[in-house]
């Protein structure tokens, strides 16, 4: 009998795949790593995410309160966790070590879940797009079918080559996003951005989703191919989706497609609501300039460097 032991080097490669090579660009730290589109300067720190950019200067107080209330309900509730925490020596109290353990405190009380729910839903509709294969549990089949039928009813029709494609836009010296798809209104020929929304009203408002929208409707470069050097930016399809509803009526728009995580209704178990509706790209144009100014000021604000800073010690008096 031979086993894998008794085999030279090459031929024991032969029984084994390569693991899959980790994407050559893609969001590290925060930010994503991608090369610049034509005419434009590298950026070696990465280009900041669209999303957070729309929230640069958003209310963020309610959150902070609750991630510190989940935290100690984590806490409470995972007494290893609280353990592992006391044992710590003070000085191995890292930055890193303390929001590890807060993060996992949260997970135990599924603070997590929504993201996770939302993530699970994107992967779906992209799927879908990419395949035609619907996958997951059934209420999120509900919610798919559901938001076909919405679309279906509303005369717009899902664009199968625009899912999940990286943009770039020239703001705040670059950002990125990666938009969820395009549709087409039969009617019109218009052509706009839609994005899925899975959370509840808790933190944000329509500031942040109106900027995000605005940032991926806006942007002049899309990314063509696989996320390495073989794929590069082209030039973004053009989006000109006119609003119907009375708030935006006659001006440029995007589309969210809210779908929450709720529980199925006993006198309705297989009905689950999604709602479209419409932003103002106009005004997330403005929420985007906004945000950007504050990231600026902020910056210089925390400025280290004595060149930059908007403070300094006041020169004692000189008596004449």
């Amino acid at each position: 009998m031979v086993t894998t032991t008794d085999l030279p080097p090459a031929e024991l490669d032969d029984w084994f795949d390569d693991a899959p090579a980790a994407p050559e660009f893609g969001v590290r730290a925060g930010r994503y790593r991608f090369p610049a589109p034509p005419g434009t300067k590298d950026n070696p720190r990465g280009w900041m995410r669209v999303s957070n950019l729309a929230g640069a200067f958003s209310d963020q107080r309610a959150l902070q309160l609750w991630l510190e209330r989940e935290t100690l309900k984590g806490l409470r509730a995972a007494d290893d966790l609280y353990d592992l925490l006391c044992a710590q020596p003070p000085e191995e109290l890292t930055d890193d070590f303390l929001t590890a353990v807060a993060d996992r405190a949260r997970e135990r009380v599924g603070a997590n879940a929504a993201s996770v729910r939302g993530t699970a839903r994107h992967t779906m509709l992209q799927g879908y797009l990419e395949t035609g294969a619907i996958n997951g549990t059934a209420t999120m089949r509900l919610q798919l079918v559901e938001l076909l039928d919405v679309l279906e009813a509303a005369q717009l029709e899902l664009l199968t080559p625009y899912s999940e494609r990286f943009v770039w836009h020239p703001i705040a010296g670059g950002t990125m996003g990666r938009l969820d798809a395009r549709v087409r209104c039969r009617l019109t020929g218009q052509v706009g951005v839609i994005d899925l929304k899975t959370k509840r009203k808790k933190f944000w408002t329509m500031q942040e989703v109106a900027g995000q929208q605005a940032g991926y409707s806006d942007a002049p470069w899309m990314w063509e191919g696989p996320p390495d050097k073989t794929g590069r930016w082209a030039p973004a399809p053009r989006n000109t989706l006119i609003g119907t509803s009375p708030q935006c009526l006659g001006k440029r728009v995007a589309l969210i497609a809210h779908m929450p995580q709720i529980a199925l209704p006993a006198d309705h178990p297989d009905h689950v609501p999604v709602h479209i509706r419409e932003v103002d790209i106009e005004y997330g144009a403005q929420v985007l300039q906004c945000a950007a100014r504050n990231v600026e000021l902020r910056s210089v604000g925390k400025a280290a460097s004595e060149k930059r800073q908007v403070h300094g010690l006041r020169s004692p008096a000189i008596v004449r």
